[in-house]
């Protein structure tokens, strides 16, 4: 009689709590794990034998962009295809709700050209809509979501560069307080975008005291990454201070212009924690990035239309002042565009420029040669002929702070991707994104099995237990008797991130079996279409409860 639905038999199972692998069989009941097991001792109405390859906990991704791009591919293919069988949405201000009707348009505007394809319907209006939305179609991955407060902002006032009145920030709190009642895990900021870069500290902390009556926590995109790093993480933790909650510091390698490396940043999250301040911090493994121009620009000007954006460029005054404020940097904008500021340009290479024929693939020092001009005016004149639509790859972290962090036991890895796929509209163009594809596979290839930097089982940790246990998701991270069968099955002589080079779009290699709540997703390397993901939801703490 077979006592099991499924059982992985023959496997070297890593807990995800750091301990070493040890063999085992699993077998899994009801979509969680029933039993551990001596090999070879367990019977299943399905067994799978995974022939000594490693069993770890599912990964959880701690900070993606997935919030429009899953509800397009519901799939998650590139997720589930690397092992992450959890992303966390709603990070760095943004996230699709609240949304009120007379904001809608705005909305829309911020998140893009995702915001009109036809599976974004924005049907929905409060948090809890929004996730019964993301449920109702099915999900090939679990997802959790923050509230943003930039959406927040957006919802009640706009993108204006201002304070909100009292009767504004009270607006924000009740929104606030429905995304938690409805299972946001806490609050996310983006503090080098507009609107979030609009907030002064006080908004922030105001609303993480809200925060704080949830048992939610913060998680921030810092208010400067390069110069101002640590004047940045001292905000953070003082925000994490004053309002009595924990704070998640997100991607917070330093971006080229920084003046120290990582080991003051995370001093700074050391000396937080021996004074008993819950601070943790999250990093991806890529030194580049690649965004519109756009995001180049000062964040006065990249909320305007793209014909007023390009009326301003094509005006050779206001050009001048637009180039002066981002050289001078006074409200420090998002990580690459340190690269402008500091005159990099032969670090900035052309993606997409579809109105500019021949210039993808070059650098803009080397269009700025070509045309005979000040790399300035070369990023500009691209703006003005493509807008948005120019993107270009920004090579701006150096890969030794990525290497210190990882090596800190309060970080944990995320990818700061989305949900991709390498056909239909998320391919259309193709953007640079291979942390969507190849960011755990990632880890263990370079920084586990090729140039050892960590443990496996330490690698392993940073991907499952530690993000679980930061989000409070008390039953996923681990493989334990209870815990949901959340389970990747790879070989790690095998793993290989594909992602790489000027076309990323390629699933990786010997991530072979991926289970998402007991249900195989992946199997022999191959989507099986299944969709059993569940939306996640923070049980709630009301204040005053235990």
């Amino acid at each position: 009689m077979a006592d099991f639905d499924l059982v992985l038999n023959n496997s070297r199972i890593l807990d995800g709590c750091g301990n070493p692998w040890y063999r085992g069989d699993l077998g899994i009941r009801d979509g969680c794990i029933a039993a551990i097991a001596p090999p070879g001792t367990l019977r299943g109405h399905q067994v799978l034998d995974v022939g000594d390859r490693y069993v770890t906990p599912g990964f959880i991704d701690v900070h993606t962009h997935s919030d429009l791009s899953i509800l397009v591919n519901r799939r998650a293919e590139s997720a589930v295809r690397q092992g992450a069988t959890t992303h966390i949405l709603g990070n760095c201000g943004m996230s699709p709700t609240p949304v009120q009707d007379d904001r809608l348009a705005e909305m829309r505007d911020y998140w893009g050209r995702i915001s009109e394809q036809p599976e974004v319907t924005w049907a929905w209006h409060t948090f809890g809509e929004y996730l019964d939305a993301l449920q109702d179609g099915g999900l090939g991955i679990n997802v959790g979501s923050l509230a943003g407060h930039a959406a927040l902002r957006i919802a009640v006032m706009g993108v204006e560069d201002r304070a909100p009145t009292a009767a504004e920030l009270d607006a924000m709190h009740r929104l606030l307080v429905e995304a938690l009642e409805a299972g946001a895990f806490g609050l996310s900021t983006g503090l080098v975008y507009p609107p979030g870069c609009f907030a002064d500290t006080a908004e922030i902390v105001a609303l993480c005291r809200v925060v704080a009556r949830y048992k939610g926590l913060y998680a921030t995109h810092i208010r400067g990454e390069r110069e101002t790093i640590l004047e940045a993480v001292t905000e953070a933790i003082h925000i994490g201070q004053e309002a009595g909650v924990p704070v998640q510091i997100s991607h917070n390698a330093p971006k080229y212009g920084a003046l120290y490396d990582a080991t003051a940043n995370l001093r700074l999250v050391e000396e937080a924690r021996a004074q008993g301040q819950d601070v943790t911090v999250d990093n991806d493994l890529h030194t580049d990035l690649g965004p519109p121009l756009t995001g180049g620009l000062p964040q006065d000007v990249q909320e305007r239309p793209v014909a007023e954006i390009i009326a301003l460029l094509r005006n050779p005054e206001t050009r001048r002042q637009i180039r002066k404020e981002i050289v001078r940097d006074r409200r420090p904008a998002f990580g690459p565009v340190g690269l402008l500021k500091h005159g990099q340009w032969q670090r900035i290479t052309l993606l997409h420029a579809p109105h500019s024929p021949g210039v993808a693939g070059q650098t803009v020092a080397a269009i700025a040669r070509e045309h005979g001009c000040d790399p300035f005016d070369a990023y500009f004149d691209l703006i003005v002929a493509n807008g948005h639509k120019a993107e270009a790859i920004f090579d701006y972290i150096d890969e030794e702070n990525i290497r210190i962090l990882l090596r800190h036991p309060a970080v944990m890895v995320c990818s700061d991707g989305q949900v991709s796929a390498p056909y239909g509209f998320l391919n259309d163009p193709p953007p640079y994104c291979p942390c969507s594809y190849g960011e755990f596979p990632g880890l263990l290839e370079r920084y586990v099995r090729d140039e050892p930097l960590l443990t496996l089982e330490e690698a392993v940790r940073k991907m499952t237990s530690s993000p679980a246990q930061r989000f409070g998701l008390r039953d996923r991270g681990v493989l334990r008797p209870g815990a949901w069968a959340d389970i990747v099955v790879f070989d790690l002589d095998r793993v290989r991130d594909r992602a790489t080079g000027f076309y990323p779009h390629q699933y990786p290699e010997g991530i072979d079996y991926v289970l998402v709540n007991g249900v195989p997703v992946v199997y022999e390397g191959e989507h099986t279409r299944m969709l059993p993901g569940q939306v996640l939801r923070k049980p709630v703490n009301t204040p005053g409860s235990p």
